[in-house]
């Protein structure tokens, strides 16, 4: 039996949002305007899929996620956090509302 390694990265139905890739999710809403694609992903951050994008990923030992990350020219929370995309306060009002 295969354990889950969340370092590699895996085929999934992504949605792209300003530059973003959401993964496809009951909980993300889809318009007929907007591009969904199949993308070989990884999370950068762990963290809910509704307000963390994923990253295209070629990567698949843990040398090359770390050379991965060394070379991005975008920090994490710059490239995966949806949140500070929407607005200053919106990981606040999300803790205001019992998110955490």
């Amino acid at each position: 039996m295969t354990s889950f390694q969340p370092h590699i990265p895996h085929e999934r139905r992504c949605l792209l949002y300003n530059e973003k890739l959401i993964a496809v999710s009951q909980y993300i809403f889809i318009d007929e305007k907007d591009t969904v694609a199949n993308k070989k992903i990884r999370f950068r951050t762990v963290g809910d899929m509704t307000c963390t994008a994923a990253i295209e990923s070629e990567a698949v030992t843990i040398d090359e996620v770390i050379c991965e990350i060394e070379n991005s020219v975008i920090s994490e929370r710059g490239e995966t956090r949806i949140d500070d995309q929407l607005s200053d306060a919106a990981m606040e009002d999300r803790k205001m509302k019992g998110y955490f």
